[in-house]
């Protein structure tokens, strides 16, 4: 079978709004909190919250599958 638009087989690429990185901050952050702050896993997890955190403080930003735009 011969594509004649490559275009089709790029998937569409996620977003993710502020109060969707807010909410996932917030629950990161309560497990973090239920593993304890020397968990190896809640160091993992406590880098996944900056990143989250700073997501929801730059309300112009636009996720676009892992890279971040200013608009």
């Amino acid at each position: 079978m011969i594509v004649s638009n490559p275009s089709v087989l790029i998937p569409s690429a996620p977003t993710i709004d502020v109060s969707e990185a807010r909410w996932a901050c917030e629950e990161v952050a309560a497990l973090i909190d239920r593993l304890g702050p020397d968990s190896p896993a809640a160091m993992v997890l406590r880098n996944a919250r900056r990143e989250l955190a700073s997501l929801a403080q730059s309300g112009t930003a636009t996720v676009v599958g892992p890279f971040r735009a200013a608009a």
